[in-house]
């Protein structure tokens, strides 16, 4: 392995540790059971044992691994290695932080997370989005429907699309919680243009490329 290559998995697993360590320095003081889940507002809505917290981030980092070894298209991955190196980034880099704030207010007995957690999804969705138009096709990451799975070009002229509703819609919904108290009229709508347009692109698509033939 080369040296850019360890520091760059060193790095991974530091992120992956810090809110494993701030657990476990805060563990006496925790209660046995942790909010996990959240609504819209911000508000806790399931709990968990604390070993979920302790083993969940590890378990991303192994899942994230493992997903180009066995993956059916696993050589596409060497073909954004770059990019699904950031992802992994991003995604250890909103766990610990969300891990890190669920503690903390348990520790100072703040209830809901208010705008935060809404706000650190919608950034979430901007991140990745800038990544998206660069993923190659794969069965874990993506926009993964028959159209895309069964056309590279339907995959790659989706995923073009979805990078670009990705990021503006997370944008545009940072912006709308400043001016939208109901956290539900921001993301539902993020949601809808993220999830429902991209598939419905892909079959459109699908379809003009089996007229065409």
């Amino acid at each position: 392995m080369k040296s850019k290559t360890i520091y760059r998995e060193l790095f991974l697993i530091i992120l992956t540790i810090l809110p494993i360590v701030y657990l476990l320095i805060n563990w006496s003081n925790l209660p046995e059971k942790l909010p996990i889940h959240f609504g819209y507002n911000g508000e806790p809505n399931g709990y968990g044992s604390k070993l979920f917290l302790l083993f969940f981030p590890p378990g991303i980092y192994f899942l994230m691994i493992l997903q180009p070894l066995i993956d059916p298209r696993r050589s596409n991955f060497e073909i954004f290695s770059d990019t699904y190196y950031k992802l992994r980034v991003i995604l250890s880099l909103f766990i610990g932080i969300v891990d890190t704030i669920v503690i903390y207010n348990v520790l100072h007995d703040i209830e809901k997370m208010g705008l935060l957690l809404p706000s650190m999804v919608l950034l979430l969705f901007t991140l990745f989005g800038n990544y998206l138009g660069n993923i190659r096709p794969n069965y874990f990451i993506g926009i993964k429907c028959p159209w895309t799975l069964n056309s590279e070009e339907v995959w790659i002229r989706t995923h073009k699309l979805a990078g670009k509703l990705w990021f503006w819609s997370g944008l545009a919904g940072l912006a709308a919680l400043l001016m939208i108290k109901d956290t539900k009229l921001v993301l539902i709508p993020v949601l809808f243009v993220t999830v429902i347009i991209p598939v419905v692109y892909a079959y459109i698509i699908h379809q003009k490329i089996q007229k065409q033939q």
